[in-house]
């Protein structure tokens, strides 16, 4: 075997590490600020590079994996510690990481080596040429993952993901570098430029089948997501029908009173009658609509909310132009109130005080738009991640939809949803242009 090249500097490995953790620290949300962030960055790149540095002389084989295996807990360590993601998800990230410097380190010193045979590069030459391989090599590898690592799919990952990654990176790595330490193989290389080769052609599969296996889970995740939020929109949908029912129920209950009017006059016991009345009374209160928006579908939707927060003791008061909805389909009506009073009644309910289990609707018109306001006094500690809401329920799989659906069905009209956390309630805010 022709030893007379060198290999890979190890300055040059350092600095491709920590270039892969940047690529992805750079698309994923942090913890930090960024001077903190910048610090950290700074301290863990002399770190990792000075480590590299040091056990240069460590001999092929048991010591030089282990090597390479402290490197890899210190990328592991500096995304853990920066992104403000999962531990299943820094796995997840850290494998694509790993693999991602390999290869741009592999394939910059291939070039080196090829260039050095055809010109002397000098050391001028030798700076530009892995600053050119690297630009290249990681702005491709950022523009790639940056669509795909967003919040909600690293949300969906799992530790059969995290492993699947690793297990991916660990033989690519076997296989890329089994030149080095065993000669006596079918997937060894005898000349160096032969095992440079090798080396990059496994490491650049091995990016090819983690991006392809990205790929598929990606869309896994997404036709998920949509199906979930089909049956979303379907059900609050189908709650409509079920509400119009309810009100039609109410149409007959009404036409009904006037024969037990009829009744009333008829009998002659007082206190059957006064008993009857009573009995008529409180089915009154139970079914009573106490808002004329002038939308029929949100007067509707409106009206069994407000049945059903009477059972659980909730006030809602409601201030609302009705008629600035009529542009808005029956069912982006039903999303949006139907989910958005739902979560607020949701919360609200935990509040053991009756007294403050209270929900405020405004819909009017600002400025050109059509503004739908839902507060409610929070029941429950808010908590967020990457700008979105986290669920305190035991179930987290099925959470998010309603939300998303409200996101969806104000998306069409280009709309916004926004909310925050006011003086102790939990603010709703929604803008739909007029012009729409």
């Amino acid at each position: 075997m022709d030893r007379f090249i060198p290999d890979i500097p190890r300055l040059y490995t350092g600095i491709a590490e920590w270039l892969g953790c940047m690529m992805i620290l750079l698309t994923v949300p942090r913890k930090t600020g960024r001077a903190v962030f910048a610090l950290i960055s700074a301290f863990v790149l002399c770190i990792l590079c000075s480590f590299l540095i040091v056990t240069v002389d460590a001999p092929a084989g048991p010591a030089w994996i282990a090597c390479m295996a402290a490197a890899v807990l210190i990328m592991f360590g500096f995304i853990a510690g920066c992104a403000d993601i999962s531990v299943i998800a820094s796995i997840y990230i850290t494998s694509g990481a790993f693999l991602g410097a390999e290869f741009a380190a592999a394939l910059e010193w291939q070039l080196h080596t090829w260039f050095s045979f055809v010109t002397d590069l000098g050391r001028a030459g030798s700076v530009l040429l892995l600053i050119l391989i690297y630009t290249i090599v990681f702005f491709l590898l950022f523009r790639i993952i940056r669509s795909q690592l967003t919040a909600e799919y690293l949300k969906h990952l799992t530790w059969k993901d995290a492993a699947a990654f690793l297990i991916i990176a660990l033989i690519t790595f076997i296989f890329s570098n089994v030149s080095f330490f065993l000669s006596n193989t079918p997937f060894s290389g005898q000349l160096m430029v032969d095992i440079f080769t090798i080396r990059t052609l496994v490491d650049l599969g091995g990016l090819a089948i983690l991006f392809n296996y990205q790929s598929r889970l990606s869309e896994l995740i997404t036709r998920e997501e949509i199906a979930s939020l089909r049956h979303v929109l379907s059900s609050q949908y189908e709650q409509y029908r079920n509400y119009q029912e309810s009100e039609e129920m109410l149409h007959m209950m009404q036409h009904d009173l006037k024969h037990q009017i009829e009744g009333l006059r008829a009998m002659t016991d007082e206190s059957q009658r006064e008993k009857w009345i009573d009995q008529m009374s409180d089915t009154l209160d139970d079914w009573w609509l106490p808002h004329r928006t002038g939308n029929a579908v949100f007067d509707t939707i409106l009206s069994a909310k407000l049945r059903k927060a009477r059972t659980l003791g909730i006030r809602i008061t409601c201030v609302a132009d009705g008629s600035l909805l009529d542009k808005l389909h029956v069912t982006d009506i039903c999303t949006i109130f139907g989910n958005a009073i739902d979560n607020a009644m949701e919360s609200v309910v935990q509040i053991a005080d009756e007294e403050k289990r209270l929900i405020h609707i405004s819909v009017t018109s600002r400025n050109g738009f059509l503004f739908i306001g839902i507060e409610n006094i929070l029941g429950t500690e808010i908590r967020e991640e990457s700008g979105a809401l986290l669920t305190t329920k035991a179930d987290k799989s099925s959470h998010g939809y309603g939300m998303k659906g409200i996101q969806y069905a104000v998306s069409k009209y280009s709309g916004n949803v926004s909310h925050q956390i006011k003086n102790g309630w939990f603010v709703l805010n929604i803008l739909i242009p007029l012009s729409q």
